[in-house]
C-alpha cells in the first residue's frame, strides 16, 4: 500500500521505501563486515520487524539463519509499564552463535533490554541489536542498538511492518500516524 491510499491518516511520511531499502542494504553490508561467513542468527521481533528482518536477510551477502520471537510490552496511555511477556519463543539454538536481534523501532528500550537479557542466558557467542528506527529522545534503558537505520523523532510511526492496532503494516514507507487517528479510542 502506498501513502496516498491512507493520506488522511498520516501526519507525515518520514522515510520513503527507497530510503529504507538503501539503508537496510547498507546495514546488511555493515553486518557482513563484522560476521562474514560465521553464519549469524538474525532474531526478528514479531510482528513489527518481520519486513525489515526479511529485507535485511535478503541483502546480507552470506549465509545466515533466521529465528523469530514475539513479545508484548504492556503500556498505559502509550507509556511503557515495565512489564514484558513472551508470546513466541525462539526455535533456534543460539548456543555459541552470533546473534543479531532485529527490531523495527526502539522507543523506550524496555522490550530490547528484556530480549537481550533473555537471549544472553542461552549462551550465545555475542549479541548485537539492529533496529530500523530508534527514538533517542524516549530511551529509558541502557541497551542501545549496535546498528541503527535511522533516528526519528516523536510520534507513532507506522508502515514498513510497523502497525497501529494491526493496521498500516503493509504501508511501503514509514510515516507518522496523525494523532487524530491514534488518539481515538475504539468503541
Amino acid at each position: 500500500m502506498d501513502a496516498i491510499h491512507v493520506a488522511d491518516d498520516l501526519e507525515a511520511v518520514i522515510l520513503t521505501e527507497e530510503q529504507i531499502l538503501a539503508r537496510v542494504g547498507a546495514l546488511a553490508a555493515e553486518l557482513y563486515e563484522v560476521y562474514g561467513d560465521r553464519e549469524p542468527v538474525f532474531v526478528g521481533v514479531l510482528g513489527g520487524a518481520a519486513t525489515v528482518t526479511v529485507d535485511l536477510a535478503r541483502a546480507y551477502p552470506g549465509q545466515l539463519e533466521i529465528g523469530w520471537m514475539a513479545v508484548k510490552s504492556y503500556t498505559t496511555h502509550n507509556r511503557a509499564s515495565g512489564s514484558v511477556r513472551l508470546l513466541k519463543d525462539l526455535d533456534v539454538d543460539i548456543t555459541g552463535r552470533h546473534v543479531v536481534i532485529v527490531d523495527g523501532v526502539i522507543d523506550t528500550g524496555l522490550t530490547m533490554s528484556w530480549l537481550i537479557a533473555n537471549l544472553a542466558q542461552r549462551g550465545p557467542a555475542s549479541i548485537a541489536v539492529c533496529a530500523l528506527l530508534r527514538k533517542p529522545e524516549t530511551a529509558r534503558f541502557a541497551d542501545t542498538p549496535t546498528y541503527v537505520g535511522f533516528d526519528v523523532g516523536p510520534g507513532l510511526i507506522v508502515g514498513y511492518g510497523l502497525d497501529h492496532r494491526g493496521r498500516y503494516r503493509n504501508l511501503r514507507c514509514a510515516a507518522v500516524l496523525a494523532p487524530s487517528v491514534h488518539q481515538v479510542e475504539p468503541a
